[in-house]
């Protein structure tokens, strides 16, 4: 396992391993159909091997096994063995073609120039230096090979009508602030693909809004995760907190409020040919 802290979380968030599972399956349920079309625009078909960067608990790496198929392959990289042994977990319950390594995303170890398609979701805005991620997803790519990243703006959370949910704006965008992260990195993700040497790059934004069902829930477990470091940082003390939580609940559990989820862009390009 590489010792390089720069790729790696900064103390990383939100909570991992085991006790992330049910908040990133919503998340996946929420932002998947959007970035399974996005893939499959980008050229993501069957055969391929691809290489999915801050695999966490490997939700996103069992859908790209599935979409590349038994001639193809994924290898997952985190740099937490806790969230890579629930990978290893989900991926073999299908059968799937899979491979997990413990690395941080600037340097994974992996063989350089082979793989098809590199690809990361919300991951980029967890690390001091991003652009060192996408300079080693572009080096272990073919020439050709294609780059999909997926990232958010985490202060654009909030809802319709405006309620307590808005909180997760504001506590994460000071919280990135506090820690040296760009929470707000979503917006640039167009921009930082093409600096770090990438071509033909394409865009989409989307932001989802959620009216019912389980999903409604993400932005205040979100909160709850993230309540060490917030308390820690010295943005909310324990008993606002408590009250915020509360208030975000009573919000998302009204059927009149529209929960919307952080504003994400997709961006999808390759690496030259030369």
């Amino acid at each position: 396992m590489s010792s390089n802290a720069l790729a790696r979380p900064a103390e990383y968030t939100l909570a991992t391993g085991a006790a992330a599972v049910r908040r990133l399956h919503v998340l996946h349920n929420v932002y998947s159909p959007v970035g399974r079309r996005v893939l499959l625009r980008a050229g993501l078909a069957k055969g391929m091997k691809v290489a999915d960067f801050g695999c966490g608990v490997g939700v996103v790496s069992r859908m790209l096994a599935e979409m590349v198929g038994s001639s193809g392959s994924v290898t997952g990289i985190d740099v937490n063995g806790d969230q890579l042994e629930q990978a290893r977990q989900w991926c073999a319950s299908a059968g799937l073609n899979t491979t997990f390594i413990e690395a941080s995303a600037d340097n994974t170890g992996l063989e350089r120039g082979v793989f098809d398609l590199a690809y990361c979701r919300f991951l980029l805005l967890h690390l001091t230096d991003p652009t060192a991620c996408l300079r080693e997803m572009r080096e272990i790519l073919k020439p050709g090979g294609i780059l999909v990243v997926e990232d958010g703006d985490l202060t654009s959370a909030g809802s319709i009508p405006p309620t307590a949910l808005n909180a997760s704006a504001d506590l994460f965008g000071r919280l990135g602030r506090a820690r040296g992260l760009d929470y707000t990195l979503g917006a640039n993700l167009y921009h930082l693909v093409t600096s770090a040497g990438f071509c033909d790059a394409g865009l989409e934004i989307h932001q989802p809004a959620i009216r019912q069902g389980e999903n409604r829930n993400l932005l205040k477990w979100s909160v709850e995760e993230a309540a060490p470091a917030l308390i820690d940082a010295g943005l909310i003390t324990p008993a606002q907190l408590q009250r915020t939580l509360e208030e975000m609940q009573e919000a998302t559990d009204n059927p009149g409020v529209v929960v919307l989820m952080p504003r994400m862009s997709l961006v999808w390009a390759r690496k030259p040919n030369n």
